[in-house]
């Protein structure tokens, strides 16, 4: 019965590949929320601004006027804001694609080790086997001479 040395070492690596995996979809998750709440900020900048050319043809007071630079103002420093978060994001998705990358090839490590020694394994199980029986063959072929 093979049993391979290390299967404790590659249980805790594959549970790690499983862990960064999780990791990863987290953080593509939180990087793909980012970026739609930066959209949703634009399009509501995009929507005061057509709101305001709108009303360009018709008076506006200067109150108005200032309320929307105001405004403009602010929303343009949420959106800068929402762009370095999602710099962040993309950058935070880049590390842990990366630790996945590293925790698959030390599973993979594992995983050949252990298909190597299984053929080994499975290799020396042959030659035992194949011994045992020229034993039985030699050992019914000398039987037979002395009767």
């Amino acid at each position: 019965m093979f049993k391979f040395t290390l299967e404790p070492v590659l249980a805790l690596k594959e549970k790690m590949e499983e862990s960064k995996k999780r990791e990863l979809g987290l953080a593509t998750m939180h990087q793909e929320k980012v970026h739609q709440e930066k959209l949703v900020l634009e399009k509501k900048k995009e929507d005061a601004l057509n709101q305001v050319r709108k009303q360009n043809n018709q008076s506006m007071d200067i109150l108005s006027i200032k309320a929307f630079n105001h405004y403009n103002s602010y929303m343009d420093r949420a959106i800068k804001t929402k762009g370095q978060q999602l710099e962040e994001a993309k950058q935070k998705v880049s590390e842990k694609r990366e630790e996945l990358l590293e925790a698959v090839k030390e599973r993979k490590i594992l995983d050949n080790l252990k298909t190597i020694y299984r053929e080994s394994f499975e290799e020396e199980e042959k030659r035992d086997e194949q011994r045992i029986l020229d034993d039985i063959v030699t050992y019914r072929f000398g039987n037979r001479g002395k009767g």
